[in-house]
């Protein structure tokens, strides 16, 4: 089976369960999303570890645990985050070693946020609008963002190297991708009236034109570090779980941020 027909299975047996569970909302989202921390967690484990950061897998549970306590205890988020980072410094100060605990307290810091906060503020999406298909939207678009992004770049591409990042990626690939969301949510609300406000509608179009293709460089920029091609080989002929999500994590975390901050200032 070549690598195009592997995609093609995986995507026809996952994808419209992905989409129940966006359409359906709620705690269908927050045990998604508690499948991709999970599953995250142990390929960022995997990729540090190709760094020779030895950290231990009980990082995956407290992870999990503050993807969970962020979910159901809303207004103790600092509190949340006092203990994890206490524990980061149990951790140095138990196993000390001068060349090693800093960076690997470096290294769990970025996977609480990446691999714990960012999903938890998805599902908080999910909750806090579950009569919206917020996600939905959002993942469909960032598809069609990728799909421009990837088309366009490698056919008209010439200005590459915008990061190091990521060589490939060119600047009419990215301006593709930014402007990609505009006709989709145009779309959405000329013959969807109703579906999704008007302001809803423009922060996704932001966030994932621009923040999702962010999101794919930091993931590049994990992998790179970590000297690896995909994050793991969990999904035939797409890599892991944080190549697939990469894009989602920051667009939709950007999002929840954006619409918070419209909460408060309309």
């Amino acid at each position: 089976m070549t690598e195009l027909q592997k995609r093609v299975l995986v995507s026809v047996i996952f994808a419209p369960l992905l989409l129940v569970a966006l359409w359906l909302g709620g705690w269908y989202l927050v045990g998604m999303f508690a499948a991709v921390s999970g599953l995250g967690w142990m390929e960022y484990l995997g990729m540090m570890r190709e760094k020779n950061h030895r950290i231990a897998w009980v990082w995956l549970v407290i992870g999990l645990a503050v993807y969970a306590s962020l979910l159901l205890w809303r207004d103790m988020d600092l509190v949340i985050m006092w203990i994890a980072f206490l524990a980061l410094v149990l951790d140095a100060l138990f196993s000390w070693n001068a060349d090693q605990s800093l960076p690997r307290i470096f290294a769990i810091s970025f996977g609480l946020i990446y691999v714990s906060a960012l999903p938890a503020m998805m599902a908080r999406i999910g909750l806090d609008y579950i009569d919206k298909p917020i996600l939905l939207v959002l993942i469909i678009t960032i598809w069609v963002v990728d799909t421009m992004a990837y088309f366009v770049g490698m056919s008209l591409g010439k200005h590459r190297n915008l990061t190091q990042v990521s060589p490939r990626k060119s600047l009419e690939g990215f301006i593709a991708g930014a402007l990609a969301p505009i006709p989709v949510v145009v779309i959405i609300y000329y013959w969807m009236p109703g579906l999704l406000p008007p302001h809803i509608l423009a922060l996704i179009a932001v966030s994932t034109g621009i923040f999702g293709q962010m999101g794919d460089l930091a993931e590049s920029m994990l992998k790179r570090y970590s000297g690896v091609k995909d994050s793991s080989s969990l999904i035939p002929g797409h890599g892991g779980i944080l190549d697939r999500t990469d894009s989602i994590l920051l667009a939709g975390s950007f999002l929840y941020i954006a619409l918070k901050v419209f909460e408060k200032v309309r």
